[in-house]
């Protein structure tokens, strides 16, 4: 019989975008995005929880090695950290930086890189105390 079993783990990384779209004006920018269209954009230090799923494996007693995992989410948070993600992040000049659009970034870079037969189940993104965007495959 097989196990199924799920690590979570955290990680944290600062960022900055402007929620903006050249399609509505000034006043429609202004009234959808309130503060978050401040020109010079706004930062902050987001918390990542991501689950991985599997099986216990019979020679580690591991769903992941956890260091290759940390290696793995390292890489990609890296590419976020400390960026003006709508302007230093080619993915973010084309699609709108808001918190569901970065979740589903992050799922999409993460989700192929982890190694089989553990998968990625589960991402939620803190963007503040007080909201957080949860992105998952729906089977």
């Amino acid at each position: 019989m097989k196990d199924n079993c799920t690590l979570t783990k955290i990680y944290t990384f600062s960022a900055a975008h402007r929620l903006h779209n050249e399609k509505f004006s000034k006043t429609e920018n202004k009234e959808i995005f309130g503060k978050c269209n401040n020109p010079n954009g706004h930062g902050h230090d987001y918390s990542l929880e991501l689950t991985i799923s599997g099986d216990v494996d019979t020679e580690t007693g591991m769903i992941i090695d956890i260091v290759k995992l940390d290696d793995i989410i390292g890489t990609v948070i890296e590419e976020l950290d400390h960026k003006r993600l709508d302007i230093e992040v080619e993915y973010f000049t084309e699609v709108r930086a808001s918190g569901e659009n970065i979740a589903k970034y992050l799922w999409e870079k993460i989700v192929v890189l982890i190694p089989k037969p553990a998968y990625l189940y589960h991402i939620r993104l803190w963007e503040t105390s007080e909201n957080f965007f949860d992105y998952k495959d729906v089977i």
